[in-house]
């Protein structure tokens, strides 16, 4: 077995772990080079970043062994938008980053809701001001919708009903799940925007969530609510978001991701008062998401090798030949 390995992180790493199971592997840095040796490649782990259309068509064309893609991130929109080889599965990290994402969600809602960002302000100009006292919140009884109900969607929720919130789950099928207060399906996204105090939005960017949540969906919310992007950036119609915020329609909005990333130093969304922005973190957090990917990516090859079904598969028809 070979393995080909591009990614910005944990090359080194994913090497050693082929290495102590037996199998060959090389790493590259460069498209003509990783192009070159999937000539003879069984495998592919690869940043979403290089996988697109040129790449596809090379698999489809000059590698003829490839049978798996394995991604070490949770998205995979590249992917969604470029189909798969026929005969060839695609891996993602599953549910390696749901803790830290999930950690994030929560302290950028709890930072908008207690109104920390104004404090921190007042606090580098040492001024003590509770003015805003009356408009600082609470997660107690709020009501919270989570869109997207997958691995990071469940670790939020398990996070917010420690808060005391009441968690609405929004999924395409509205299915239950033990973890939610209340499940609504995708068709019911006004009503639930209507009744929540706030939004976390951990869905794929797909064609179905592209600006999801846009005027429309926006102007179904209360004014008090906050929006939480842990997402894609690009499932926010920014140019709604910055006029529902200027307009005080909106209690407030972070975000870990934007469109475009980064977010240009003249967007105004950076100044604006209630808008909390991070340069796309949150899966960050010591050790733990890289031992869990790794982990998965160990198991993912032991299973490979045996011929048995692979872990966190990737859903995205064929493309067509």
């Amino acid at each position: 077995m070979r393995v080909v390995i591009r990614t910005h992180v944990l090359a080194p790493q994913f090497a050693a772990l082929a290495a102590r199971h037996g199998v060959e592997s090389v790493a590259v840095s460069d498209t003509e080079t990783m192009h070159r040796e999937l000539a003879d490649a069984d495998a592919l782990w690869t940043w979403p970043d290089f996988y697109n259309a040129e790449l596809v068509s090379l698999l489809e064309r000059h590698a003829p062994r490839l049978r798996w893609v394995q991604l070490p991130t949770m998205g995979y929109d590249p992917v969604e938008l470029h189909g798969v080889p026929p005969g060839v599965t695609v891996t993602s990290a599953g549910d390696a980053y749901a803790p830290t994402v999930a950690e994030h969600a929560i302290a950028m809602l709890l930072a908008l809701v207690r109104h920390i960002p104004e404090a921190v302000r007042n606090s580098a100009d040492g001024k003590w001001d509770q003015s805003n006292a009356v408009r600082i919140g609470t997660m107690h009884g709020a009501t919270v919708a989570v869109i997207g109900f997958g691995n990071i969607g469940r670790e939020i929720a398990a996070r917010l009903r420690g808060f005391g919130a009441r968690v609405i789950a929004v999924t395409r099928s509205g299915r239950t799940d033990p973890l939610a207060d209340e499940s609504a399906s995708s068709d019911q996204l006004l009503d639930v925007l209507g009744r929540s105090d706030a939004v976390v939005l951990a869905v794929p960017l797909n064609a179905q969530t592209r600006h999801l949540i846009d005027a429309r969906t926006l102007a179904a919310l209360q004014p008090h609510a906050i929006v939480i992007n842990i997402a894609r950036g690009g499932v926010i119609d920014h140019a709604a978001l910055r006029n529902a915020l200027a307009e005080g329609r909106l209690g407030g909005a972070g975000l870990d991701v934007t469109e475009p990333e980064p977010l240009p130093a003249d967007d105004p969304l950076w100044s604006m008062p209630n808008v909390l922005i991070t340069p796309h973190v949150a899966g960050y957090g010591g050790d733990v998401a890289p031992r869990r990917i790794l982990a998965l990516f160990e198991r993912n090859l032991a299973n490979f090798t045996a011929g048995r079904p692979l872990e966190a598969l990737v859903q995205v028809e064929p493309r067509a030949r």
